[in-house]
């Protein structure tokens, strides 16, 4: 069984509380008040729980090489202005081996057009530009690549609700019809994706 760090920071309870990470080097980008327990905070907003203040957009990152075990990225990427280069600069202080979590509103939710700062919308295949092994990764947009460990609609726990799981169970395995369909019926509000940075 794959031990994912994305079930482990979105729980049944909610947002994890205590320090998960068992002594490995954490960044949760864009902290804002709510800081991953334990993770070095980078936000550009004075009033955050950030340790780092800095402007993700501006590249690169005030950070070392290779020096992050994990990586979060929380309803980030939809404020971005180019998301390729934050992906390439997480890549880039990602150690070998190191994990990304990434976290954004799914493209049918009322909250990706609610914010008037998402810039951005995604659906299940949006990061296959930068995942090895999928037809989108041959645009070679960049050489920054990634492994997908794990994708989830929503949070990456089982429903408590057996019809709700069922559906989620068939979603998962059926993602280009969800995406082109059946979202319209049932969407869900978040992508969640857990990838391996290769170096």
């Amino acid at each position: 069984m794959e031990n994912f760090w994305a079930k482990k920071i979105y729980t049944l309870s909610g947002f994890a509380k205590e320090d998960i990470l068992e002594g490995r080097k954490a960044l949760d980008v864009g902290c804002g008040q709510r800081k991953l327990k334990g993770a070095v905070g980078l936000d550009i907003i004075s009033d955050s729980q950030a340790d780092v203040f800095y402007d993700i957009q501006k590249t690169p990152w005030p950070l070392e090489k290779d020096s992050f075990d994990l990586i979060l990225l929380n309803h980030v990427l939809e404020h971005s202005d180019d998301v390729l280069k934050i992906l390439n600069e997480v890549h880039r202080v990602l150690k070998p081996g190191g994990r990304a979590v990434i976290q954004v509103p799914y493209f049918r939710s009322n909250a990706a057009f609610a914010d008037p700062t998402h810039k951005h919308f995604f659906n299940s295949f949006s990061l296959d530009y930068m995942t090895e092994g999928t037809k989108l990764s041959g645009y070679k947009y960049t050489d920054s690549l990634f492994r997908k460990i794990g994708f989830w609609y929503g949070w990456p726990h089982k429903s408590k609700n057996p019809f709700r799981q069922a559906i989620k169970n068939f979603v998962q395995k059926n993602p280009g019809l969800y995406d082109q369909y059946l979202s319209l019926i049932f969407p869900t509000l978040c992508l969640t994706w857990e990838l391996e940075v290769i170096k």
